[in-house]
């Protein structure tokens, strides 16, 4: 009798198991569905200016294109490189004081931000300062917690891949309405866009503060303290000297892929579907809105339908291939046709889908060599945070030096394509499958 009595708990334990699998995997969709909405608002926000920013500094500076387009550039590499500091610093401290309080600096500081801006817009050094100051809290904001957040949850039950297919799902989602407001806005002034900016930033802090989660809790933080050596803006260095070839490679191919990256394009696609292609304010909603939605339905459908029937190696080398062409010839002349038909090949991959099996891949070494998730998510977004400094000021350089020479500066996206996907393509034929997760493994 108490044989049985001892086997019944262990019967009913190992029946209970699937069960609590099953509540992890629930669990954790549902916390990355709330990450997602956060995305989607942090999204927003970046979206709500894109085309009001441009033609606010080309006002500020009473027309002189050359001069908007290279402060535009020259800013965004300020961005960069301040970015590595709070990036750093941000990712280290939520290890240790858990990731809400990352989600929160963007959406707080965009409060102020967008009203600050909406009362001095005539101000050119003002509004410079607060874009660049909005862009590296949003970015910290959306990038380096979110990628933290998710691994923390998909630690405990998920796909780490499937989760940033569905981010940038809703990367996609969120550019489907935001430029109706915007468009709308410029009907009354440049100005009131920052008020939207405002507004929305205080909708997302209060869903930061009330629905999302914390998802790294006290049990699993990082009990060192913070010092001077773990706040080096240049920490993601341990990367190359502490990881694996297969991770600093995997870091570095993901890094170079960012040079395709939205953010980093959006200054020089506005400045063409402007001046080049003689596009309203209108027009450029309406094709926002409409790659918007393509973006999010290759997003939801096909990028992961081409993930079922590919590898890692063989969907990002695809989507490399498809960004090189659309990016090499969607700019070699003025034309509206050229433009749109170019767009079509870069859906699978586009604004950073292409690295997401080959990130993921890299995430889970990094926290196989026992790298913390908000450090190494740290180290990825400096990096693209580097990129984000080199990749508009080289685009803004590139673009002024075409203009001054009469040159066709549609050809900027020529060297964007080149430096975002043939060199990572050329990187990824030089890996081992082994390094890449796929194949036969070691």
């Amino acid at each position: 009798a108490s044989g049985g009595a001892a086997a019944m708990p262990a019967s009913l334990s190992k029946a209970a198991e699937p069960q609590g699998d099953e509540e992890r995997r629930a669990l954790a969709r549902r916390r990355v569905r709330l990450i997602c909405i956060s995305s989607f608002l942090s999204l927003c926000q970046h979206v709500m200016v894109v085309q009001t920013e441009p033609r606010l500094v080309l006002e500020l500076c009473k027309g002189n294109k050359a001069r908007a387009a290279r402060m535009l550039g020259n800013t965004s590499g300020i961005v960069g490189i301040l970015s590595l500091f709070l990036n750093q610093a941000g990712g280290r401290l939520s290890d240790i004081t858990g990731r809400k309080p990352g989600f929160l600096l963007g959406p707080v500081m965009n409060i102020f931000l967008g009203w600050l801006v909406f009362k001095k817009s005539s101000n050119l050094t003002l509004v410079m300062v607060c874009r660049v100051l909005r862009l590296i809290c949003t970015t910290f904001s959306n990038t380096v917690m979110a990628d933290a957040a998710i691994a923390d949850v998909c630690a405990k039950g998920g796909s780490l891949e499937e989760a940033r297919s569905q981010i940038m799902l809703a990367v996609g989602v969120g550019m489907l309405g935001t430029p109706f407001l915007e468009a709308a806005l410029l009907q009354k002034g440049l100005k009131y866009v920052y008020v939207a900016l405002s507004g929305t930033a205080l909708a997302h802090a209060a869903f930061s503060i009330a629905a999302l989660p914390e998802t790294l809790p006290p049990s699993e933080r990082s009990s060192s303290q913070l010092t001077l050596a773990s706040l080096n803006p240049l920490g993601f260095v341990r990367v190359f000297t502490e990881g694996s070839r297969a991770l600093w490679q995997l870091t570095v191919l993901t890094t170079f892929q960012m040079f395709l990256e939205g953010k980093n394009i959006s200054d020089i696609a506005q400045t063409w579907v402007r001046d080049g292609l003689k596009w309203s304010v209108e027009g450029i909603r309406n094709f926002v809105i409409i790659y918007g939605t393509l973006q999010t339905l290759a997003a939801a459908l096909l990028a992961p339908w081409m993930r079922t029937i590919m590898d890692a190696k063989t969907f990002t080398s695809v989507t490399n291939l498809l960004n090189l062409f659309g990016f090499s010839i969607r700019g070699l002349k003025a034309s509206t046709l050229l433009w749109l038909v170019a767009m079509v090949p870069m859906l699978p991959g586009v604004n950073g889908t292409c690295a997401i099996p080959l990130k993921a891949r890299a995430t889970e070494l990094a926290t196989a060599q026992g790298f913390g998730k908000g450090e190494y998510s740290a180290w990825a977004n400096n990096l693209r945070a580097l990129v984000g400094s080199a990749a508009p000021m080289l685009y803004g350089q590139i673009w002024s030096a075409l203009q001054k020479r009469g040159g066709n500066t549609g050809l900027t996206f020529a060297f964007a394509g080149v430096a975002g996907a043939l060199v990572p393509q050329l990187m990824l034929w030089s890996m081992k499958d082994s390094d890449l997760g796929v194949g036969p493994q070691p």
